[in-house]
C-alpha cells in the first residue's frame, strides 16, 4: 500500500516538473483573480486570469524555444504520453472558452457607455491576440515532440531544403502559416498522426479567424 501510495506520488511529480511551464501559467492567472479583481465568477474576472495565465506561457514557452537545440527538443519528447494529448485538449478548450467570454462582455455593449463600451472592446482586441497566439505557440510545441517523440520518430513533417533536424524555429513557422493563411505552404505532411494533428489544427484555426472576424464586426458596429 505505501508503495503504491508512494509510486503515485512520485508519478505526480514527474507530471508537475515535466509541465511546470503550464503549472507557473495557472498559478499566476489565479493568483490574478484571487488579487486583482472582485473575485465574482463573471466573464471580466475570468478573462482577466486567462489572459495572465496565456501570457506568462506564451512568454515561458517562447524563452525555452527560442534556446533550445535539437538535443534539448529531442529529450524533451522522450517522455511523450496521455498526459500532452490531454493537456492539448484542456488548453483547446480554454482558449475556445475565452473566446466564448469575449462574445458575453461584448453582448450588452450597446448598453453601456462609450468609455465603458471602448474599455470592453479593448479587453476584447488584446485578449483575442492572446488567445490566437497561444493556440498555435501551443501546437507549435506538439508539433515538435510529436515529431521526435511520436512512434515514427523524425518523421510525419518534411521540411525544404532537406532539413532533417528542426529545431523550434521551424516548427513555429509550420504552426504560425496555418494558423494565418490555413495551409502548409512548403512544409509536406508525412505521416497518418502527424496529418490528423494538421487537420485538427487546420480545423481550429479556421473556426478561430472566422470567430474574429465575426467579433470585429461586432465590436465596430457596437461602435458606431
Amino acid at each position: 500500500m505505501a508503495d503504491e501510495r508512494q509510486g503515485r506520488t512520485s508519478r505526480a511529480m514527474q507530471l508537475a516538473h515535466k509541465h511546470v511551464v503550464v503549472l507557473v501559467s495557472l498559478c499566476a492567472g489565479l493568483l490574478v483573480f484571487l488579487l486583482l479583481t472582485t473575485r465574482e465568477v463573471n466573464a471580466r474576472n475570468l478573462l482577466a486570469g486567462w489572459n495572465v495565465s496565456a501570457v506568462v506561457f506564451i512568454a515561458a514557452t517562447w524563452w525555452r524555444m527560442l534556446r533550445a537545440s535539437v538535443e534539448t527538443i529531442r529529450k524533451k519528447s522522450e517522455d511523450l504520453d496521455f498526459s500532452d494529448s490531454l493537456l492539448l485538449f484542456l488548453s483547446i478548450s480554454a482558449a475556445l472558452a475565452s473566446i466564448a467570454g469575449i462574445g458575453l462582455e461584448l453582448h450588452s455593449v450597446k448598453d453601456v457607455t462609450p468609455s465603458v463600451a471602448l474599455t470592453r472592446a479593448l479587453v476584447a482586441i488584446v485578449t483575442i491576440l492572446i488567445s490566437w497566439v497561444f493556440l498555435h505557440t501551443l501546437f507549435t510545441v506538439h508539433y515538435a515532440h510529436r515529431f521526435y517523440g511520436g512512434s515514427e520518430k523524425g518523421e510525419g513533417l518534411k521540411f525544404p531544403e532537406g532539413r532533417r533536424e528542426p529545431i523550434y524555429w521551424d516548427f513555429l513557422y509550420y504552426s504560425f502559416t496555418i494558423g494565418v493563411a490555413s495551409q502548409t505552404a512548403d512544409v509536406a505532411t508525412t505521416s497518418v498522426t502527424m496529418r490528423k494533428l494538421t487537420l485538427l489544427h487546420s480545423i481550429l484555426s479556421f473556426l478561430f479567424n472566422t470567430t474574429i472576424l465575426a467579433l470585429a464586426i461586432n465590436v465596430g458596429a457596437s461602435l458606431l
